[in-house]
């Protein structure tokens, strides 16, 4: 995997893994092919796909955001819902009715409930 994609992917990961969860497994191929991004292919355990990517000149900040969201739609998309789950990470406000948000705000990298946008916690830190 590309080390821009990698940096970008290490603090959503480490949430994937706080909250119990077993981390995709990751292709070594870029399907993009195309220079402007990183990109690469999840895979659950089920063997189905998601693919994750991030505009590698964008700021550290921006790419985590952009790798959460892939990361966010394949842990809802895959590996919960099967088990009728669909909020990872869950918002503590609003724990039954969505999943956090991933943003910008400040110039940081956060997950903010999606109906108030309250802050709740840096990603990689949830």
């Amino acid at each position: 995997m590309d080390d821009v994609l990698r940096e970008a992917l290490e603090p959503v990961l480490r949430d994937l893994a706080r909250a119990g969860h077993v981390a995709p497994v990751f292709d070594s191929t870029d399907w993009m092919s195309d220079d402007e991004y990183a990109a690469t292919m999840m895979w659950s355990s089920d063997g189905t796909g998601s693919s994750v990517s991030v505009r590698r000149s964008a700021p550290l900040v921006e790419r985590v955001v952009q790798a959460a969201d892939g990361v966010q739609e394949w842990a809802i998309e895959g590996e919960l819902w099967s088990a009728g789950r669909t909020n990872w990470p869950p918002c503590p406000r609003h724990p039954a009715n969505h999943p956090l948000e991933a943003t910008l705000v400040r110039g940081a990298a956060v997950w903010v409930c999606p109906t108030d946008q309250a802050e709740i916690a840096a990603i990689g830190e949830a």
